[in-house]
């Protein structure tokens, strides 16, 4: 598994490999913590996002600027993606909760990261199975997770994958466009 070396988890979203920046200025709002998650097509048994994902923001989400001036939310592909979020805003039992606690939304910014992730979708918004290759462009999806299906709204490629998730690896790595 690729990062595994490096300390990942299971329920680890994101791994950061070369990070050029991570913003911490942008506020969490009400519901960067309490949001469900979904995926297109959540019934399907190989989907990302499951019933016991937490809810708000996760590692590996796309977000983008929230209504309120300051402010970052889990993207719906309709405002410009800011970047890859670095961790849960809710966290695990035993883990630290920093987003909750500092009302921050650490995320990845900066063409030139690279980071691995399994929070991506399996499905496009049609409910037909994508599969990922090398050199794909990748965009934000209405559920604020990482596609390859463009034309939801924000055009945005927030990056590229480098390394294609396969059935005994999860994880895709990407590199940074925004």
């Amino acid at each position: 598994m690729i990062g595994e070396g490096s300390g990942i988890v299971p329920d680890r979203g994101l791994n950061i490999m070369y990070r050029v920046t991570l913003n911490t200025v942008m506020n969490l709002t009400d519901a960067g913590l309490t949001a469900a998650n979904t995926c297109y097509n959540p019934s399907a048994s190989d989907v990302r996002i499951t019933s016991d994902v937490p809810s708000g923001i996760l590692a590996g989400q796309v977000v983008m600027a929230g209504t309120s001036n300051g402010t970052a939310v889990k993207s719906d592909a309709t405002g410009v993606a800011l970047g890859i979020a670095q961790n849960n805003a809710v966290g695990y039992s035993y883990e630290s909760m920093s987003g909750a606690a500092s009302g921050k939304v650490p995320y990845v910014c900066g063409s030139g990261s690279v980071f691995s992730t399994d929070v991506y979708e399996v499905y496009t918004s049609g409910s037909v199975a994508q599969t990922y290759a090398a050199g794909d462009a990748l965009y934000a999806s209405a559920n604020g997770l990482l596609t390859k299906e463009s034309g939801l709204g924000d055009t945005t490629i927030v990056g590229i994958v480098l390394v294609a998730p396969s059935t005994t690896d999860p994880f895709m790595v990407v590199q940074m466009r925004i």
